[in-house]
């Protein structure tokens, strides 16, 4: 395939997914229409089938790019440390999530109806499980690099600390997701989880640092605004 006709095709696939995200953003996941898509991208209905597929496929390929968009924004490798990298884990991904709250609100919306569920499964090939299995990538390498310097102690593997970092991070999520909580107050809970998994495995000079992290961010009473879209 020649270069001009690869990015021709790359080009008509961005445009198929920013008017989903236009679409699903606007008017929610059931004004979700192939149809109705492939008008606003300015392609036929058989193009957008031939591209990326139907509308399981668009949603699935929005979360897709959604999270290695994030892995490509991360360089964990020039963090400074490891309590820098799981941070810069949550900072980003919160970023993401704030620029574009209605379209992420409703991709996870649209998932779940879709009975495509955001949690971890090593085989699973969905959009859901791929996103899972980046986003533990992502603590993973945090926890890799925590191990190597001596702050954790080894005596849990890193997946294993990944994999309960992505759970704290996901409850928080799916809260805001429902509109339980605010974005604020979603991070703020993604961070104590984050945390708190890591002091079960750290080394008493690094722990003593995470609990100190943990009491700074701890409130009695915490006021919520009444939507979960906005920031406070």
């Amino acid at each position: 395939m020649s270069s001009k006709r690869a990015q021709s095709i790359a080009d008509r696939k961005n445009r198929i997914l920013d008017a989903a995200r236009t679409i699903i953003a606007r008017d929610g996941y059931d004004a979700l229409t192939t149809r109705g898509i492939a008008e606003a991208a300015g392609v036929t209905a058989p193009t957008l089938y031939n591209l990326i597929g139907d509308k399981l496929a668009i949603v699935s390929a929005m979360a897709t790019a959604s999270i290695d968009e994030l892995w490509e924004r991360l360089h964990l490798d020039e963090r400074n440390s490891p309590i820098e990298m799981a941070d810069a884990i949550l900072d980003e991904a919160f970023a993401q999530i704030l620029a574009e709250p209605e379209v992420n609100c409703a991709t996870f919306i649209a998932l779940e109806r879709m009975g495509i569920a955001f949690s971890y499964h090593p085989t699973r090939e969905d959009a859901g499980a791929h996103t899972a299995r980046r986003s533990i990538e992502m603590a993973q390498y945090a926890c890799d690099a925590a191990q190597s310097v001596g702050q954790l102690r080894g005596n849990l593997s890193s997946h294993e600390l990944a994999l309960q970092m992505f759970a704290t991070y996901r409850a928080p999520l799916d809260d805001w997701v429902h509109q339980a909580i605010d974005a604020n107050e979603m991070l703020r809970r993604q961070r104590i989880g984050f945390y708190t998994v890591l002091a079960s495995d750290a080394s008493e000079e690094f722990r003593e640092e995470l609990l100190r992290r943990i009491a700074a961010l701890s409130s009695p009473e915490v006021e919520w605004p009444d939507t979960g879209k906005e920031a406070a």
